[in-house]
């Protein structure tokens, strides 16, 4: 084995400044985009071995020398988000696998209720959810079986809601009021009504009395003012299947008022007039003899006394008959005061009426006999007037008690009146 001479190693440092000289004027002088233009990338990266190169790569060095903000700050992440294909990556990816290693208690333990129900919309939610659908999937007959309704009732402050619960106003939507006041309504008309179908009958039983007195006929008997009375009475409902069925009341709306009914309406007004004179005088006498220490006698033997009642019992038979046509004791009889031919009769008439009374209680109360004579029930001053007293129930017909009606259906068919019989068969 030779030596290497001394020489040998100054020789080869001077052959690698040499090459190192001429390397540098090499680079300086060639361009090396022409360089890598001749350069074919592909074969070269073919011809590399990247295990080698990566065996002999230390990526820790490589890492730390790495500045990652940089890095991040240069990356588009528009970009890159926008070059991904987001349906192949889900597609690859094995949601079971996933899942399966997701811990779903330190998930939940790192969720804050709060926060999420804070964010929920409950106007969304309700909004999307269909009520018929859910009503639909309810069970129930199953959510009524695991109701326990003692301990539910047990639960309810029934104090508390009879407190916060308007009865007034519950009652008034129910029409409870309604009810009572048209079923009071009722029980009262039908109680006055069978004391005027009373008066009625014995208004019937007497005229047929006088008539027969007098020897009246049928046709000479008149029913009531010819614009009142029309057409023919009721008749009654013949038999079906040879049962009798309920016999039909005979009306007499409009018909002259007898006697009887007269009276009655004329006991009631004079107990009224009497009765609210007194409490009249009564509280005048209080008023005054409290600011005056003066009173006043209610006598009514005085000839003030028979003023002052006679004033009050004008005013309280006039106003009544001119505003309404009835005073309180003939409304609640039933009766009406009309002109001769039953229109509405005016002021005057009544005036007169009222005025013309006294005359037909005068010379032992001829002028008031003449009601049970007279063909039209009449009195002196209701001819001097040129009106009668009518029967007249309102909205409901004048009508006779049902045996009187039966026993005049049966005694004498029913017939045209002489006032609305067809002109042509006389």
């Amino acid at each position: 084995m030779t030596a290497t001479p001394a020489g040998g190693r100054e020789s080869k440092g001077l052959l690698g400044r040499v090459a190192g000289a001429v390397t540098e004027r090499v680079v300086d002088t060639v361009d090396p985009d022409l360089v890598l233009e001749r350069i074919d990338l592909n074969a070269l990266i073919d011809r590399v071995d990247l295990d080698a190169a990566l065996a002999r790569l230390d990526l820790d060095r490589l890492l730390e020398s790495v500045d990652i903000n940089a890095l991040v700050r240069r990356i588009d992440v528009d970009e890159l988000v926008a070059r991904v294909d987001l349906d192949a990556v889900v597609g690859r990816l094995d949601l079971d696998a996933l899942l399966a290693r997701v811990d779903v208690n330190q998930l939940l333990a790192r969720v804050e209720p709060d926060a999420l129900v804070a964010r929920v919309d409950p106007n969304a939610i309700v909004a999307r959810v269909d009520p018929n659908a859910l009503l639909e999937r309810v069970d129930v007959n199953a959510l009524m079986a695991r109701v326990d309704l003692n301990t539910l009732l047990a639960g309810v402050d029934v104090d508390a809601l009879l407190r916060n619960l308007d009865l007034e106003a519950l009652v008034r939507r129910s029409g409870i009021p309604d009810i009572v006041a048209e079923s009071t309504y009722s029980m009262a008309g039908s109680a006055l009504d069978v004391a005027r179908r009373q008066l009625v009958g014995l208004d019937v039983v007497a005229d047929r009395i006088v008539d027969r007195l007098m020897r009246r006929s049928d046709e000479q008997r008149l029913e009531g003012p010819p614009r009142l009375v029309g057409g023919v009475q009721a008749s009654p409902r013949p038999d079906v299947g040879g049962a009798r069925t309920r016999p039909v009341r005979r009306t007499v709306s409009g018909h002259y008022a007898g006697a009887v009914s007269r009276a009655g309406a004329a006991v009631i007004d004079w107990l009224i007039i009497g009765g609210l004179y007194t409490l009249g005088v009564a509280g005048f006498s209080f008023l005054l003899q409290m600011f005056t220490s003066t009173s006043v006698s209610g006598d009514r033997s005085t000839p003030l006394g028979i003023a002052a009642f006679a004033i009050w019992a004008f005013m309280y038979v006039f106003v009544s008959l001119a505003i309404s046509g009835r005073t309180i004791g003939k409304g609640l009889a039933g009766l009406r005061v009309v002109r001769a031919d039953g229109t509405a009769p005016g002021v005057r008439a009544m005036f007169v009426r009222t005025l013309a009374f006294p005359l037909s209680v005068v010379f032992l109360g001829i002028g008031l006999l003449m009601i049970v004579v007279q063909r039209e029930h009449r009195s002196l001053h209701d001819l001097i007037a040129k009106s009668c007293v009518v029967y007249d129930w309102g909205d409901r017909s004048a009508e006779m008690p049902g045996p009187l009606s039966d026993f005049l259906n049966r005694a004498q068919p029913v017939s045209p009146s002489p006032a609305t019989r067809d002109p042509a068969r006389g």
